[in-house]
């Protein structure tokens, strides 16, 4: 049995599901550094780049979808992930550490091009409950 997971205001950029709940694990989608509010790719601060901002809104939109799936950030076992720029590897180590500090899940990355102009996708495998 499966339930199809859907976070009220953040839309995916084609005819997929955000995340799939299956037989207590969660498979959710590769979530973009999109701000839910706008639909408009995050950008970048005084003290950020444009991909840092969009990898940190990624990891945010993740958590939503974990959370409305019945799972965490503690409870990622694997990760996608999908970058346009290997020179920024350094970036998604730090943003690694710091959502995953305790136990960093398996983790996949891939140089990619990504739709809309995007710099960064994460996608993952959790535990349910």
């Amino acid at each position: 049995m499966q339930e199809i997971i859907e976070v009220p205001g953040i839309k995916t950029i084609g005819p997929y599901s955000q995340a799939v709940r299956a037989n207590g694990f969660l498979f959710v989608s590769g979530q973009p550094g999109v701000v839910p509010e706008t639909g408009e790719a995050a950008v970048a601060d005084a003290s950020s780049s444009d991909f840092e901002a969009q990898a940190r809104q990624a990891f945010e939109n993740l958590r939503r979808v974990l959370e409305a799936g019945g799972s965490g950030m503690d409870r990622v076992v694997n990760t996608t992930v999908s970058v346009s720029d290997i020179s920024q590897f350094g970036v998604v180590n730090e943003l690694f550490a710091e959502y995953f500090a305790a136990s960093p899940p398996a983790r996949m990355t891939m140089t990619v091009p990504l739709p809309k102009g995007l710099l960064f996708s994460i996608g993952c495998v959790a535990v349910v409950g």
